[in-house]
């Protein structure tokens, strides 16, 4: 690791810079494991499950919680990207991974399932208590940089796989509750084999909820990625790992209509079934993608990192931080900040880059992705620069992903042009939109692009 501090950022924001450039004919290698990170209801219990409201205790497990770690290498240091069966991991968990992971740089991104413990402290027995069990949180931590280490450990030399899906069924998935109706549904898929043909594993990048299943459900579950990994495991082998996008404005399946292939009718909401029909679509489509892709040659593989600070505005947060919701986690800064990494992947050959991946620490707004930001009346900053879209104008490679809930969880990262926390509301509305009470501000989106275009750059 390289540490390099950034002219114009400031002392307070030491900028610590990771880079991974590998000899011209370096050997491309790459390994996959999983741990089992689903807690025991006797020994981490009351167990409170995350992502709707209070007191959501879980009565059963209806399947496997896991951390699935795929680790590639071009020659130098390995990179790890790990994909977590949680509603979101902090910073401060996450630097617990790292520290386990001494052979490598990590990634760890949170699905984000909300049928999943929390782990963010939220969701607890009431309003104002905190839902952490510290003790799971550590084993969680523990076991992630299990499956990391083993990941590294278990590289052999691989064949690489790159493949994506932009079908117009995909926008069918999608209910999105404020405008604009804009959806990032394209389907990226990195997928490694060994060079003898035996298969090491697959990450898939997507921007949907993992909130299928709803919000009365009581049995700890992957949501819809239950039904994802086995099936894309069952159809290309080895490790399925996933990893979020740009999930922000509610880029979820809960109003979606999805048709059941055996019954020709819409699958029933808030059930498994429905959970199951869209987690075995979407994995067999990734996998038809794989099988129809030729390998791609990479000799460099690039990971660089930033630490930000946006300010926060969002008393709420505030107020849970002083109430101890996150039980130590996410401190405010003095200066009325709050710190969250910022990050960039780059797999290339020689200079032309094949893969890119924003990796972003939270619930980026599909617009701040794909583009289609909005002037509306109403807005409380309606004069802001609109931020460049990520995939669309900063990134060139084939293909470009967008990594969110990456390394840290800070909620909904909101286009500043369409912030609105203040009456009028946008477009008029009666009422105020879903969306600012879950971001840290509305500085968020201009300070985490800002940060990108330097690390792209």
């Amino acid at each position: 690791m390289r540490h390099a501090r950034f002219r114009g950022w400031g002392p307070s924001l030491a900028a610590a810079l990771l880079f991974l450039a590998a000899p011209a004919r370096a050997e491309f290698r790459a390994g996959a494991a999983r741990r089992a990170i689903t807690p025991d209801l006797k020994r981490f219990g009351p167990v409170y499950i995350a992502g709707f409201g209070q007191n959501r205790v879980a009565t059963g497990v209806h399947d496997e919680l896991a951390a699935r770690c795929l680790a590639l290498s071009a020659g130098a240091r390995p990179l790890v990207v790990c994909g977590v069966d949680s509603i979101g991991l902090y910073w401060d968990d996450v630097a617990g991974v790292r520290k386990a992971v001494v052979a490598a740089d990590v990634i760890v991104a949170a699905t984000h399932s909300h049928q999943t413990p929390d782990t963010m402290g939220l969701w607890g027995p009431s309003f104002g208590a905190s839902g952490i069990n510290d003790d799971y949180n550590r084993f969680v931590v523990e076991q992630t940089g299990a499956a990391a280490v083993e990941a590294v450990r278990g590289m052999k030399p691989a064949v690489l796989r790159l493949a994506s899906v932009n079908l117009p069924e995909l926008n069918g998935y999608f209910d999105d509750t404020r405008p604009p109706v804009v959806h990032d549904a394209e389907i990226v898929v990195l997928s490694v084999s060994a060079r003898d043909g035996g298969a090491i594993g697959t990450l898939v990048n997507w921007a949907n909820h993992p909130e299928a299943l709803g919000s009365a459900n009581t049995l700890l579950s992957a949501d819809y990625l239950a039904y994802f990994y086995a099936q894309l495991e069952r159809q290309l082998g080895g490790v399925a790992v996933f990893v979020n996008g740009a999930v922000g404005g509610m880029q979820s399946p809960l109003g979606a209509a999805i048709t059941d292939p055996a019954t020709g009718q819409p699958a029933p909401k808030n059930s498994f079934r429905f959970a199951e029909v869209l987690g075995a679509r979407v994995a067999d489509l990734a996998a038809e993608a794989v099988k129809k892709a030729g390998p791609a040659r990479i000799d460099r593989i690039e990971f660089r990192e930033r630490l930000i600070h946006i300010p926060l505005t969002n008393e709420g947060f505030r107020i849970a931080a002083q109430a101890g919701l996150f039980k130590s986690r996410k401190s405010p800064n003095d200066d009325g900040t709050m710190t969250a990494p910022v990050g960039y992947l780059r797999l290339a050959r020689g200079a032309k880059p094949l893969a890119e991946a924003a990796l972003v620490p939270g619930e980026m707004y599909p617009e701040l992705s794909v583009g289609g930001i909005q002037r509306y009346p109403g807005a409380d900053f309606p004069d802001a620069p609109l931020e460049p879209p990520l995939k669309k104008k900063m990134m060139r490679a084939p293909f470009r992903m967008l990594f969110g809930l990456a390394n840290d969880e800070i909620g909904y990262i909101i286009p500043k042009a369409e912030w609105d926390q203040k009456q009028p509301w946008l477009r008029n509305a009666s009422k105020s939109w879903y969306g600012e009470v879950n971001s840290v501000g509305p500085d968020a989106a201009p300070r985490i692009a800002e940060a990108l275009r330097s690390l792209i750059r």
